[in-house]
This record gives structure tokens, C-alpha cells and sequence, in this order.
């Protein structure tokens, strides 16, 4: 690889740095690639050259997220419990090791009818494809799900809170609360109950 390319991908790997941040700490919509260009010390053109636009940004940024970041823990899953599980496991571990990433799939979730379309759908493909999924399908085919949310509504509602809970544990310095106090959260996904049963 000659010296030119190297210089390119190490200033491409400056930019989506600097978008990570950036995206971890603002919304999509207040997030501006002037802020992106001044944290990855490059100028504004060259972003919008490399990657267009801020959307095509942003798109590039999930596509390295979910082939890098999203992998959820290899525990076997037998279970929707163990697939809820699996979910706080996976927020734990974003939160103590891989804050900024927490931070950008927690805003991801908060504003996603803002993303623009193509880094929902790449998204929502690549989450389809966990084994965590297959369970939440299973509890939705059984009525035991919110009949206000699909699938992946409901795993990414449950996500969000438990990001939330684990950032904000992370950024308070104190331990995480153990797996079990995170399905206090559950009730916001599950059908609920009827009166007197």
C-alpha cells in the first residue's frame, strides 16, 4: 500500500472517529460536519469529498458499527429470558467498554424516526439477524409482546433503557445494579395484563 492511501484511510479513520463522538453527544439533526471536520483536524470539504453528505456520514458510521460494534454476547440463548438477558449483558458491556458506541446507539434509538432511512433499514437488517431476535419473534407470535410495537420496536425500546441505565451507571461511577433489577424495565414491552387475571 503506497503512502497516499495510507494517508487516506488513516484520515478516514479520523473522520468516522470524529463523527462517533460527535453523534455519541449531539442528535443526528445537530450534529454538523463543520464540528466533525474540526475534531478529525481535517477540513470541511474533505469529509463532504470522502463521504458526501452528512447522511452518507452517518450511513458509513452504522455500516462500521454494526460490522464491528454490534455483536451481542455468544451466550447460548434458550429462551426469551435469556434473550433479555443477553440484551443487558450487551448494554453492560458497551457502557464499561465502548462508551461512545453505547452513546451513539442510544441516541440511534431515542431519534429514530430522525435517521435518515437508509441507516434504519441498515440497522434494522443487521439487528434482524441476531439470535436475541428469534425469541422476541417468538414472544411476539405468542400475544406476550405489546401489540404497540413490532419485534424490533420492542427489542429497541427495551435496548434503549437499558443503555440509558447502564451509561448513566457508567457515567455516576458506581457499580452496575445486577442483571435481574434490569427487568424491572420488561413491563414496557410485554402485553399487558388484563384486570383480574
Amino acid at each position: 500500500m503506497n503512502k497516499k492511501e495510507l494517508q487516506r484511510q488513516e484520515s478516514n479513520k479520523r473522520i468516522l472517529d470524529a463523527a462517533m463522538i460527535e453523534f455519541s453527544k449531539n442528535n443526528y439533526q445537530v450534529a454538523t460536519l463543520t464540528d466533525i471536520a474540526v475534531r478529525a483536524d481535517v477540513s470541511k470539504g474533505l469529509v463532504t469529498l470522502r463521504f458526501g453528505s452528512k447522511a452518507g456520514l452517518f450511513l458509513e458510521l452504522v455500516k462500521l458499527v454494526c460490522e464491528k460494534e454490534l455483536v451481542f454476547p455468544n451466550n447460548p440463548i434458550k429462551s426469551f429470558n435469556d434473550a433479555v438477558l443477553d440484551v443487558v449483558a450487551y448494554s453492560k458491556y458497551l457502557a464499561k467498554e465502548k462508551l461512545n458506541v453505547a452513546k451513539f446507539l442510544y441516541r440511534f434509538f431515542v431519534c429514530y424516526e430522525y435517521i435518515p432511512e437508509d441507516s434504519r433499514e441498515t440497522l434494522k437488517e443487521h439487528i434482524k439477524g441476531l439470535k436475541a431476535v428469534k425469541y422476541f419473534e417468538s414472544e411476539a407470535k405468542a400475544g406476550k409482546l405489546n401489540k404497540r410495537f413490532d419485534v424490533f420496536g420492542s427489542l429497541n425500546l427495551f435496548m434503549t433503557n437499558c443503555l440509558s441505565l447502564s451509561i448513566s451507571t457508567i457515567n455516576a461511577g458506581v457499580d452496575f445494579i445486577p442483571d435481574k433489577d434490569y427487568l424491572v424495565m420488561l413491563p414496557l414491552i410485554l402485553e399487558p395484563k388484563k384486570k383480574g387475571k
